[in-house]
């Protein structure tokens, strides 16, 4: 059984699949910021503190030459010009003293007890006027306990450092605040999308199959599936339509059968020895009239199921159609039908040759019932293969149907009202038309003036080989 809804906001939210693909994606454009913004600090900041390493260095090696080659006063005199240049004075850190903290040129002073000299940067503390500062100096012992340290204040870096993170977490909180938002609003969107679908199921699941979704505007995926929903409704009302009537039209086909066997049966048992026989063999016709009428729906059902699909293979229609005309050849003859043909040798389709030879059998019972005209039967079968498609037409000369009931022509146990008084179901023609869409084609009932005309279109397969 499904479990009750949690209470709070988040659980119930979380819940929701569409909620949590919108904060798995949110996650991830989380992780690309961050990723983004990491790369971002290590090239800006390391660059920074690339260049406090390159000045130390760089200056630190300068002043060394000067005192090298000009003594405490040369060096002196260059720390001084240094200073005053006003370039960098408000970071540069030079300083040229003694142990005891006595500068001799210089902006700041350290603290020699904790400071080694060394080829390495460090970073020391310095007292300048009335701050205390960190920089990041070289550190050089010059003899006679005097000292050289060179190098920057780190105070610009940290700055750069604290607003680049102070940025970076604002960014990413904002990020994340509005990729909630983002996904609270994609849930709401979704469940309102959904939930019209969700009404239409319940619709559907009711029995109301003439509820349709509203047709949108937007061409998204859910404006798709609408579209398929109401087509999937419209299919089912029509299948639901054709169910009823066919079981209207199964229970009246069957009623008037059954009750004159019945009535056969009763006469046989009131009559006398002599006339029991004749009313039994009349009950028995009737059964047989049934069992042929069982054998067509169950054909017909198996047809319009798809089944029989699975037994295509690549036939020639031509093959199929000479063997049918050479079965009907002795009722013809019998008839005294005219027969008149034009057929391509080589119609090669994807089918099941069996059905197809069924449902030739019942176009051609429908001309020797009903294509009698004011003359003897005369049938025209013209066969061709063209663009794609094999085309068999069949004409009669008989007197047609009536232009209101070609339209129905194929329907379940529809018959004409010219033809009522004629033996039959209804359900030879409707076996027609499902087979020819099994086989992905085309049955058409067109009046010729005069006559019949019947027109079968199937997809046409070429044999790989040479015809």
């Amino acid at each position: 059984m499904p479990q009750p809804p949690k209470s709070g906001w988040l659980p119930r939210a979380w819940q929701s699949s569409s909620f949590r693909l919108a904060l798995c994606f949110c996650i991830l454009v989380l992780g690309i910021l961050a990723g983004t913004f990491t790369v971002y600090y290590v090239e800006i900041v390391g660059t920074a503190s690339q260049q406090l390493d390159d000045y130390a260095l760089r200056t630190s090696k300068r002043l060394l030459n000067i005192h090298t080659q000009q003594g405490d006063e040369g060096l002196r005199r260059e720390i001084d010009m240094l200073l005053g240049d006003g370039i960098d004075s408000q970071s540069e850190v030079l300083v040229f003293q003694d142990v005891h903290g006595k500068v001799l040129a210089g902006n700041a002073v350290a603290s020699m007890h904790t400071v080694k000299p060394g080829a390495e940067l460090q970073d020391v503390l310095f007292e300048q006027e009335n701050r205390s500062l960190t920089a990041r100096v070289q550190v050089h012992a010059l003899g006679g306990n005097l000292f050289l340290l060179a190098g920057s204040d780190v105070l610009p870096l940290t700055d750069i450092r604290n607003r680049y993170l102070k940025a970076t977490g604002a960014a990413l909180a904002l990020a994340l605040v509005l990729s909630l938002a983002a996904a609270v609003a994609f849930r709401r969107l979704m469940d309102q999308r959904a939930g019209e679908l969700r009404r239409a199921m319940r619709q559907a699941g009711q029995g109301n199959l003439h509820f349709r979704l509203p047709q949108s505007r937007r061409s998204d995926e859910f404006s798709l599936l609408e579209q398929d929903i109401n087509t999937m409704l419209e299919q089912l009302e029509q299948l639901v339509h054709g169910i009823r009537h066919v079981s209207n039209m199964v229970a009246h086909n069957l009623r008037t059968p059954l009750n004159r066997t019945l009535h056969h049966v009763q006469a046989a048992m009131d009559a006398p020895e002599s006339l029991r026989q004749a009313q039994l063999e009349l009950a028995q016709e009737e059964l047989q009239q049934l069992s042929r009428l069982f054998v067509k729906m169950l054909l017909l059902a198996e047809v319009e199921s798809g089944v029989a699909q699975q037994r295509f293979e690549r036939i020639n229609l031509h093959t199929v159609l000479q063997e049918v005309l050479e079965f009907y050849e002795p009722l013809f003859k019998d008839r005294q039908a005219q027969l008149h043909t034009d057929l391509q040798r080589h119609a090669w389709i994807m089918g099941d040759s069996h059905l197809l030879a069924n449902a030739l059998s019942n176009v051609l019972d429908n001309f020797l019932k009903y294509g009698a005209g004011d003359s003897a039967l005369q049938l025209d079968i013209t066969l061709k293969a063209h663009e794609g498609l094999v085309t068999l037409q069949l004409r009669d000369h008989g007197h047609g149907v009536p232009a209101e009931a070609l339209a129905r022509i194929g329907q379940h146990f529809f018959r004409a009202s010219s033809h009522q008084q004629l033996p039959g179901h209804g359900i030879g023609l409707a076996s027609v038309r499902a087979i020819a869409r099994l086989h992905r084609g085309n049955i058409s009932w067109s009046n010729a003036a005069p006559g019949l005309q019947t027109v079968l279109e199937l997809p046409h397969t070429p044999r790989v080989d040479s015809d």
